[in-house]
């Protein structure tokens, strides 16, 4: 016979506090008046990395660490479409010139109980396109754009 808080398997089960992702959104700066529209963005990836050398000094067990420079990088991931914003994204965001105003900003929203977990960003600042591949697949015929972003610096908010 289980015991109060444990399920068929005899195991501890207990509900975590819901969410969903209904409210996650990606926000960019600087794409240009008038260019509204979706940019059908399907995934994205931030990576920001900083280099450490690891040293050791003959004669002894010790390990040293030196902290170099920091960089980052975005993959995303999207179908083209319909939307001038798309045209807009590519020239703005790969303008190295134009980089020191090109932000992307993933925001997180839980959509169950936003006002209890609140709302968290993270921000790409100095961003610009480095790389751009398009794809075509015979079953769908839609047009799938790879993006590589060189970015700066990545600060998380509220």
């Amino acid at each position: 016979m289980s015991s109060q808080g444990t399920d068929i398997f005899n195991r501890q089960v207990e509900l975590g506090a819901p969410m969903s992702a209904d409210a996650i959104r990606v926000i960019l700066s600087n794409i240009g008046e008038g260019l509204s529209g979706d940019l059908l963005m399907q995934s994205i990836t931030f990576k920001y990395e900083q280099a450490i050398t690891r040293l050791w000094e003959l004669g002894s067990h010790k390990t040293f660490m030196f902290a170099g420079r920091t960089e980052g990088g975005i993959n995303a991931k999207r179908v083209i479409g319909p939307s001038n914003a798309a045209l807009g994204f590519i020239q703005k965001y790969g303008d190295v010139c134009l980089m020191a105003n090109n932000n992307l900003t993933l925001q997180m929203e839980p959509g169950c109980g936003a006002q209890q977990y609140g709302t968290s960003t993270l921000t790409a600042t100095g961003c610009v396109i480095n790389s751009v591949t398009y794809t075509v697949q015979a079953q769908d015929k839609i047009i799938y754009e790879d993006l590589a972003i060189m970015f700066v610096k990545l600060e998380k908010g509220k």
